[in-house]
């Protein structure tokens, strides 16, 4: 049985040939942020840990013989990895140095189910359209009016009508109808209502909002990243400093002009295609290097 020998070389931690340097977010485009890999040996008697925040700013400050790589002051240590026991008396080990990622915007992440605002009915008093005749195909209802609406508008029209057959008048009947073809400056055309052949005047309005009920959907998520280091990062003294950030929340299922943020301007939210903040949350990224993910989706 052969006896253990130790190298007195190997005193103090080499950085050897496998040494490397990871780029984790190049496929984000980010060809900036680095982890560098010292995949160093040294007797066993001898490991020890650096401290956690090193930085990579010196062989010394790194605790090997050697850098095979350029000094890196932006390069913090964040763990030795994967020890293994070899022969000779000696352990193998990678020694970790990483910079701090850049921020990361708006990287799709997955999917997840997410409840959308359902929208309440908003007519626009603002803009009656006063009805100046009614005329009827088999199929459609004509008003001729002031003013115009759009293919696809949600409208209500306010209905003075005679029964034909009692004789009776009512005033004030409210059916909601979509705006057909055919629409333009001097008139909207509905479907037909057939309950109301005798129509003896009517008011239109338009809504501002189409009416829509809470819809839960599978949706793309898009995450942006922040990183921060406990006293390297300004403002940032302990992890708890770390903010979250405000995730979007209406304390409504149905939005309105009186809700916040109102039907209106959660619709200009869909039209500009803006993004909703969802989640956002803290994890360890590596050492004492922090994430925070905010998670967001397009609105809906």
């Amino acid at each position: 049985m052969s006896l253990p020998y130790t190298s007195g070389d190997f005193t103090k931690a080499r950085a050897g040939t496998l040494s490397w340097v990871e780029y984790p977010f190049i496929e984000q485009g980010d060809n900036v942020t680095k982890v560098y890999h010292l995949v160093c040996e040294v007797n066993e008697a001898n490991y020890a840990p650096i401290a956690l925040d090193s930085t990579m700013a010196s062989a010394g400050n790194a605790d090997v013989i050697d850098l095979p790589f350029p000094v890196d002051a932006n390069a913090y240590f964040v763990g030795d990895y994967n020890k293994v026991k070899i022969e000779g008396g000696l352990v193998t080990f990678d020694r970790q140095f990483a910079k701090i990622p850049a921020t990361r915007n708006s990287i799709l992440t997955g999917t997840s189910a997410y409840t959308f605002p359902g929208i309440e009915a908003d007519r626009d008093l603002t803009i009656e359209r006063n009805v100046t005749g009614v005329s009827f195909t088999t199929t459609t209802t004509t008003f001729n009016c002031s003013n115009t609406v759009s293919v696809g508008d949600l409208v209500l029209c306010s209905l003075n009508t005679t029964d034909p057959q009692t004789g009776i008048t009512i005033d004030n009947n409210r059916i909601s109808r979509t705006a057909l073809s055919g629409t333009n400056s001097s008139r909207v055309v509905v479907d037909k209502l057939n309950s109301f052949s005798y129509i003896n005047s009517a008011l239109i309005e338009q809504y501002r909002n189409k009416p829509r009920p809470s819809t839960s959907l599978a949706t793309g998520t898009f995450t942006d990243f922040t990183y921060y280091l406990p006293g390297v990062t300004s403002g940032i003294t302990l992890p708890t400093d770390v903010p979250l950030s405000n995730t979007f929340r209406t304390g409504n299922s149905l939005l309105s002009a009186a809700t916040i943020p109102s039907a209106t301007e959660y619709n200009t939210l869909v039209t500009n295609g803006d993004l909703l903040l969802i989640d956002s949350s803290i994890t360890r990224y590596a050492g004492n290097i922090i994430q925070r993910a905010n998670v967001k989706v397009k609105a809906q």
